[in-house]
């Protein structure tokens, strides 16, 4: 099986992966970081082939808002990052409204993209840095920032040159993508969550290995 990984940035961190595999770890076999959405996928359609060979997608951003403003998913992700130990839980997991554009619209148009030229691909949102406490691989000793592909070998193998934050983070989408196949033990769709949600390519899903007492 193959998964997609996007993490949308501005211009030159747009970081995108493509992972292996039927159980973990996922082998990672291409990535790479450009300017926006169109170049990535394109990108993705140069090495890939046809998207129907592909089956699921992460994607670094939101998938969903709700008219509130405030999503449910974000307090429940907070929530859970905390009882792990994160120390800026507001400042990872940012309110929506507080987003910056290139994460929200790039990833909003990537998934449009996809979408378009694969109707049936199923796509989850991701929250790479969170789900690095969440996995416990980002520790109160182990920064986020000083994570590399070493440390979530359990997860993903990749044999190659030391890669960018942002491909790393895409890294970790697949990682999100292939819980939606596999369904560990652990893992769900907090999107069900939320009851009242505008989707502008729905559907989505939002897989995060949460336990549902951590609901709100």
């Amino acid at each position: 099986m193959r998964f997609i990984g996007l993490d949308p940035g501005g211009d030159g961190q747009f970081g995108w992966c493509v992972a292996e595999g039927t159980a973990w770890p996922l082998s990672l076999v291409s990535h790479g970081c450009v300017r926006d959405a169109a170049t990535a996928i394109q990108s993705l359609l140069e090495r890939l082939g046809p998207l129907e060979d592909v089956n699921a997608v992460g994607i670094d951003s939101p998938m969903f808002w709700t008219p509130s403003g405030s999503r449910l998913v974000d307090e429940i992700v907070r929530k859970a990052i905390r009882k792990a130990g994160a120390p800026n839980v507001g400042g990872t997991v940012q309110h929506i409204n507080s987003l910056r554009g290139a994460c929200l619209i790039q990833g909003m148009v990537a998934a449009y993209l996809l979408r378009k030229a694969f109707p049936t691909m199923r796509i989850t949102e991701a929250h790479p840095k969170a789900l690095l406490w969440l996995i416990k691989v980002a520790t109160q000793t182990r920064k986020v920032v000083d994570i590399t592909m070493s440390h979530i070998s359990e997860f993903i193998t990749y044999n190659g040159e030391m890669i960018s934050e942002h491909e790393r983070d895409a890294a970790l989408g697949t990682l999100a993508a292939s819980a939606m196949i596999l369904a560990p033990a652990g893992w769900r769709d907090i999107s069900l969550e939320e009851k009242d949600v505008f989707m502008p390519v729905a559907p989505t899903e939002y897989w995060m290995p949460i336990p549902r007492d951590l609901s709100s």
